[in-house]
């Protein structure tokens, strides 16, 4: 999933008046301002980690990033292809009604629908029955099968490994569909319910009472959206907000600071950086290889990273089985400029998009640098998230400078969206690689149960496309996040789907 602030983002702070450190809430940052808190239309980061604690799924993430039980209290398939749920009949939505098998088939149907027009239908697309649902052809998605009022059964087209992960994603939270249109936001059966909602400001949520996990510890948690960096640091600093991403270049301060370091918690982050060659406009592989063989990636990352980030070989990133630490693209200028000889473009000029970000200003004014140095000139294009993103998507840019962000830890989440030829633009291909043997490959993958075996597919794949390098593969980084001395209990999820405050503690 694409972060929704600038490249190597931070967790952007907010600018609506904060509490200090009295407050009986955990006080939050925001990345961005959510535009939709409904799950059929959560696309960003932060939409969808507040949809994840507001609408429970069949099954969620744990901190550590596990699949676990969630409205579904089991599960049993044998082939991958046909699931039997068996809900939990202790759960209900906010507004007190049981949840049944009925309205997880309507809260399927509804992000299916074609006149809800989700942008996450793709989801669910590989239900039974979903395209001719989607298309009009239907009125019901002949793969939901509700067989009880605990009791739901789902079946694919075809066995797809990844499903129970994608089962965890907003557009598969239930919602209560009869509330939906009634306000703002619908009615879930997560642990907490959305009480406040000053848009490009705060958003305030409290405990859903009707839930079985009901959150004693605390009375609230306040995300809130201050758009500067400095200003997020001072607010942490002046005891307004509880937890918060340190940036980038703060990094090393925070690191030194004995006082502060015993407060710091570090995720290697399911991400991974990169700019986007546009292949069809290069399609000598020679003159992309040069591309990476011109860019000392591995003093990259241990400039602008703090020394916490890997070097990218690869798409999947460590801790995603498929991950491979394989010999990269070494720095070699001179291997750089004999391949651009090789392809006659050794006068190569090209525009390199990227979004309005000091951080991921300063990534690319560094590549610049290194292609200069091979005599490519490289011109950098600032444009904001939509002119950037519509651009990109249609193909009209020579390279970008871009991220990913796992929805779910699977190897497929990165190889099916970013190499794909069928997700080729705005389905997350933005590189517009294309090969018929990749894709096979990709397919077979996502049918294989074992997981070793799967394991060993996706980075077979990850190696065959690191190989014609439809990108200049950069870094899978690391962040820091701090915590306040009042704040006891907090974890930092492995997703952010998985954020869990059941045992937060705040000391008044």
């Amino acid at each position: 999933m694409r972060r929704a602030a600038g490249l190597l983002a931070v967790l952007l702070a907010g600018c609506g008046g904060g509490e200090r450190a009295s407050s009986p809430m955990l006080e939050l940052a925001l990345e961005t301002t959510p535009n939709r808190l409904d799950p059929a239309f959560a696309v960003d980061v932060a939409e969808g980690e507040i949809c994840a604690l507001v609408f429970d799924g069949l099954v969620g993430f744990s901190p550590d990033g596990v699949l676990s039980p969630a409205l579904a209290r089991a599960w049993e398939t044998n082939d991958g292809q046909r699931y039997t749920f068996h809900l939990d009949t202790r759960a209900r939505f906010a507004n007190g009604r049981s949840v049944t098998a009925g309205d997880v088939r309507s809260s399927f149907e509804r992000v299916l629908a074609p006149g809800t027009a989700s942008p996450r239908s793709w989801v669910l697309e590989r239900i039974r029955g979903a395209a001719g649902f989607r298309s009009g052809e239907t009125r019901a998605v002949p793969g939901i099968e509700t067989i009880d009022d605990s009791t739901l059964v789902i079946e694919l087209e075809a066995p797809f490994a990844p499903f129970l992960s994608m089962l965890a994603l907003p557009a598969a939270r239930v919602v209560d569909v009869a509330s939906v249109g009634v306000g703002d936001v619908p009615v879930g059966s997560g642990p907490w319910v959305i009480s406040e909602w000053v848009r490009g400001d705060r958003v305030t949520l409290t405990p859903n009472p009707h839930h079985a996990l009901l959150a004693r510890s605390v009375a609230g948690v306040r995300y809130r959206v201050i758009p500067e960096p400095f200003t997020r640091i001072a607010e942490l600093e002046s005891g307004t907000i509880d937890v918060l991403e340190i940036p980038d270049a703060e990094v090393p301060r925070f690191l030194a600071d004995t006082e502060r370091s015993s407060r710091l918690l570090r995720r290697a982050e399911l991400r991974v950086f990169y700019v986007g060659l546009n292949t069809p406009r290069y399609p000598d592989p020679r003159i992309r290889r040069a591309l990476n063989h011109a860019v000392n990636v591995e003093q990259l990352a241990r400039v602008l990273q703090a020394g916490e980030s890997i070097p990218a070989h690869g798409s999947i990133p460590p801790g995603i089985p498929g991950y491979r630490d394989r010999t990269g693209y070494a720095y070699d200028p001179a291997l750089a400029k004999q391949l651009l000889r090789e392809a006659g473009a050794e006068n190569l000029k090209l525009e390199v998009w990227l979004r309005e970000s000091a951080e991921g200003g300063r990534v690319m004014e560094a590549v610049q640098a290194y292609w200069s140095a091979v005599g490519v000139e490289a011109t950098l294009v600032r444009r904001e998230w939509s002119a950037f993103k519509q651009a990109v998507s249609a193909g009209k840019v020579d390279a970008f400078l871009l991220d990913w962000f796992a929805d779910y830890p699977d190897a497929e989440n990165f190889l099916y969206p970013l190499f794909h030829s069928a997700n080729r633009g705005g389905g997350g291909n933005r590189s517009f690689f294309s090969d018929p043997e990749v894709d096979r490959l990709i397919d077979d993958a996502s049918r294989i149960l074992d997981p070793a075996a799967r394991a060993e597919a996706c980075a077979h794949i990850d190696s065959l496309v690191f190989a014609e390098a439809p990108w200049v593969y950069l870094y899978f980084p690391a962040t820091f996040h701090i915590v306040s001395e009042r704040v006891s209990g907090y974890r930092l999820p492995t997703l952010y789907l998985g954020n869990d405050f059941s045992n937060i503690r705040l000391a008044q």
